[in-house]
């Protein structure tokens, strides 16, 4: 095994050279490093095409999520494609004049989402349960923050970057402008239903402090604003409380969940994507067609044709 390797001075310098936010940098640095391992543990110290083939095999077998060797190979593909351009630039070997990761393919993602809604019984049954929790600022703190995902569609990162001076009011409406997902600023809002501002008030009013967000961590007497994983561990901790333990129910479920409820009652897909924020509509297509085909009653009328012909026969 490779104690040192010729690829960590390159990865470096392409990982300070990112321009990025700071968590697609370490998310990045993560994902070279583990190439890295790997290199290290084969004794490769030059790779060649085969054995990015065979990297990628080996996530595979190890049951890695096709996302996961997606965003893998992906990062590996930028990084030798980089390393081509910039090796002279930097003093490299001039091995990495050759981009070995030109048209490596990564792994197909399915594009129907695995991650189930909640029902109209369990969305009701998580709000009573986070409602009869909200007896400190702790519990009415999370009852506002899951009334608000649940008809907002907003996401976990959305409603850690909230802050105080996006509530606003618009045509009698309240309204939040939100910063979303890889946006620099707050360029969006979403409309808050009374009930949801109400929630929200009764939070901020207990608040006796000059933060700036919205929902902070109340851990230890801190102050500080939320991390997403904070608040997944807390939502997690009640959607399991109310009988919610599906690993296909996450807290993220609760966005897929908004967007199913707004189609069932009578939305549009224009409406829902304009709700959900998706870029493009192909987007929101994934749930209309999941609506459709779990509404879709071809099985049964197939296996009521089989048995009405066996019937017959009999």
């Amino acid at each position: 095994m490779l104690k040192n390797h010729p690829l960590e001075e390159p990865v470096k310098t392409y990982i300070d050279n990112l321009d990025m936010k700071q968590v697609s940098i370490r998310s990045y640095a993560e994902l070279m490093k583990r190439y890295l391992n790997y290199l290290k543990g084969h004794n490769i110290r030059y790779s060649k095409r085969a054995d990015l083939i065979k990297y990628r095999e080996s996530m595979w077998e190890e049951g890695l999520k096709a996302n996961t060797i997606q965003k893998q190979m992906v990062v590996i593909r930028a990084f030798y494609l980089w390393l081509k351009i910039n090796y002279k630039n930097f003093g490299f070997d001039e091995i990495y004049s050759h981009n070995i990761a030109e048209g490596i393919k990564g792994a197909k993602i399915d594009r129907n989402y695995k991650k189930e809604p909640l029902s109209l019984e369990q969305a009701r049954n998580l709000i009573e349960v986070a409602k009869r929790d909200a007896k400190n600022i702790y519990g009415i703190r999370n009852y506002a923050i899951i009334l608000l995902m649940l008809t907002t569609g907003m996401r976990t990162i959305e409603v850690v970057r909230a802050r105080k001076q996006d509530l606003s009011r618009m045509d009698h409406h309240s309204i939040l402008y939100i910063q979303g997902k890889a946006k620099d600023g707050s360029d969006t809002f979403v409309k808050l239903p009374i009930e949801v501002t109400d929630a929200m008030n009764e939070y901020l009013h207990l608040r006796n402090d000059k933060n700036k967000y919205i929902f902070v961590s109340h851990e230890k007497n801190s102050l500080n604003q939320l991390t997403t994983s904070s608040l997944r561990i807390s939502l997690r901790r009640i959607m399991r409380k109310a009988g919610i333990n599906s690993s296909k129910q996450t807290v993220h479920s609760l966005r897929h969940t908004t967007a199913y409820f707004n189609l069932k009652s009578g939305g549009t897909l224009e409406a829902t994507q304009q709700l959900l924020r998706h870029k493009n509509i192909e987007t929101t297509l994934i749930y209309a067609h999941n609506i459709n085909r779990i509404d879709d009653d071809s099985e049964f009328r197939i296996r009521d044709y089989i048995l009405k012909k066996e019937n017959d026969k009999t």
